[in-house]
């Protein structure tokens, strides 16, 4: 049994670490679902799952350095792209504000636009060696994605190059979709 200024003292600390989460000190220490079920702290957005968001990876499963271009349309139907250099067996990503109405690897006004190059030099040490290497244009993904069909806000669109002996260029594209919620 505790005494009643024991329960004091315990009510006393409870209130105090609550009152130095709420004002950040001890967030870095405790966890933050602990912090939230005390109704202090912050929730935490994990992607894929409920973060505002759209996870877009690129992922190389070649031998040889190669360069991916991802085109998409924001909330603006403003179309945007960016390009990665991805070193051999590398990935990288980064996360799109949503909402990201289309997107695909190439050009969302060009479907049949290559969205990945392979180059051809080996020993490859940086990738600032690859400005004047000879490349090879891998055949165009060719599909337009959109939201709310083929993908939502939240989840993972991993874009990877590999090896193919059913194309021209002996590459292929392919897209795997992570839906949030799932492992």
């Amino acid at each position: 049994m505790f005494s009643r200024s024991g329960l004091a003292v315990a009510g006393v600390g409870v209130a105090l670490v609550v009152a130095l989460a709420g004002c950040g000190t001890l967030t870095g220490f405790l966890n933050p679902d602990f912090l939230s079920a005390l109704g202090s702290g912050t929730q935490i957005a994990s992607l894929p799952g409920d973060a505002p968001g759209l996870l877009i990876s690129v992922e190389n499963r070649t031998d040889r350095w190669v360069q991916i271009m991802v085109s998409y349309r924001d909330a603006d139907e403003t179309v945007q792209n960016f390009t990665s250099m991805v070193a051999p067996e590398d990935k990288t990503s980064q996360m799109l504000v949503c909402p990201i109405t289309e997107i695909t690897m190439g050009d969302v006004g060009d479907l049949s636009q290559a969205g990945a190059v392979v180059f051809l030099m080996d020993d490859v040490v940086d990738s600032g060696e690859l400005l004047n290497a000879p490349y090879l244009e891998v055949d165009p993904f060719g599909v337009l994605l959109r939201e709310g069909v083929n993908y939502d806000c939240g989840d993972e669109l991993l874009f990877t190059v590999k090896s193919s002996s059913q194309t021209r260029s002996n590459y292929q594209t392919f897209v795997y979709i992570r839906r949030s919620g799932t492992s």
